[in-house]
């Protein structure tokens, strides 16, 4: 049975405008007050991040985070697991590609960049010796990031397919030994997380891992090599810091993680606008990374504007998010984005087709639905790559 679908883009572009007509939060239909502007939301994730509940969009169970510590810990094991692993240099790039894109040679928005990216963190996620944990995060991924998170609840057959899913990483969990070194994938990550979590609070946290990992950052891979497209950057001379901008450009315009939440922990106020404990706040990095008061032509796609930045553009840049809630990979997820988009903008041309106009929104920001193709090119010099 096919189930509600339908993009969220309108609502973002309304706030949008009603954000520009006003000089401060303001509340929405439903009462969630929305936080347009950089500052606030900079004091919302930094300086008064005591008002508000800790929240962690990875390292938590349902709602509710694990302690601060753990977390911490966590996190610096995260970044430690990445570092240990040399993608660059060993991902197969075309056999990736020739894996994701269908008998035509087309690349299908909306999954094609998470397919991919899948297998470029393959290392990183689950050691190629876990075969059914992989064979379940490839399901999950497939069930849930692409059919609920990026595309919105399209069959009802997928909300019971990720709950036997978590039951079978929660089983395959269960059957593992933890770490006794440090940890080689997100795997042993869970596994070494401290005692008192079961198996199923286990298989939840790997799954919010895999979603961080795959989910935005397969995303903005789409977008990025949309837009390198339409705009002419594929090509065989196509520079690293062309790329860098590009891919700043497409996360300010099109920001993956569209809005960040806060919910309150004790009765406040954001910039005149009071808030009571309990009440949740939502901060619009869409809004934000549009503003015409700090943007110059904000709509417009221009990545010669990150050649020189004001201090304002800085501040109001906000795609990873900012304070103790950011994601603490964002480095390495930003340098896996420069590294692809340049590899495929380089060595290949592309031919895009869409099939609507408008970006398609639920819990990501993602492009409209369509296809890319892409054909290999030869190198400049003519010679065999």
């Amino acid at each position: 049975m096919l189930l509600d679908r339908k993009s969220l883009w309108p609502q973002l572009r309304r706030w949008e405008k009603q954000a520009a007509g006003r000089n401060g939060p303001f509340r929405l239909r439903f009462g969630t007050l929305f936080v347009a502007d950089a500052d606030a939301a900079r004091g919302i994730l930094v300086d008064s991040a005591g008002d508000y509940l800790s929240q962690s969009g990875f390292f938590r169970l349902g709602p509710e985070s694990l302690p601060r510590q753990v977390r911490r810990e966590a996190s610096h094991e995260l970044l430690k697991i990445l570092s240990r692993h040399d993608l660059a240099s060993s991902f197969d790039l075309a056999s990736a590609l020739g894996e994701v894109s269908d008998g035509r040679g087309r690349l299908w928005h909306q999954r094609w960049g998470v397919e991919l990216v899948r297998r470029y963190f393959a290392p990183v996620i689950a050691h190629p010796r876990h075969t059914d944990v992989n064979m379940l995060v490839d399901a999950y991924v497939t069930s849930s990031v692409v059919a609920d998170d990026i595309v919105g609840h399209v069959l009802r057959r997928s909300h019971r397919t990720v709950p036997a899913v978590r039951a079978g990483l929660a089983e395959q969990l269960s059957r593992l030994p933890g770490p006794e070194t440090g940890a080689q994938d997100l795997v042993d990550l869970v596994l070494g997380l401290p005692e008192g979590l079961s198996p199923a609070d286990r298989a939840q946290l790997l799954q919010r891992l895999v979603l961080s990992t795959v989910g935005f950052t397969g995303v903005t891979l789409e977008w990025v090599v949309l837009l390198g497209i339409r705009h002419g950057y594929d090509t065989p001379a196509v520079r690293q810091e062309q790329v860098h901008r590009l891919v700043k450009e497409a996360l300010r315009l099109y920001p993956t993680a569209w809005r960040l939440i806060r919910v309150a922990a004790v009765d406040h106020a954001v910039a005149g606008s009071r808030v009571h404990e309990g009440e949740h706040v939502l901060i619009g990095a869409h809004a934000i990374h549009r503003s015409a008061t700090v943007w110059d032509r904000p709509l417009d796609f221009r990545p010669s504007r990150w050649e020189q930045p004001t201090d304002g553009q800085r501040r109001s840049y906000l795609p990873f998010g900012k304070g103790e809630g950011m994601c603490p990979a964002n480095g390495f997820a930003i340098r896996a984005l420069e590294h692809l988009s340049h590899l495929i903008l380089r060595d290949y041309r592309g031919h895009v087709r869409l099939r609507a106009r408008k970006p398609h929104v639920r819990t990501l920001l993602a492009p409209p639905a369509g296809w890319t193709r892409l054909t290999p090119a030869p190198p400049p010099d003519g010679s065999v790559r």
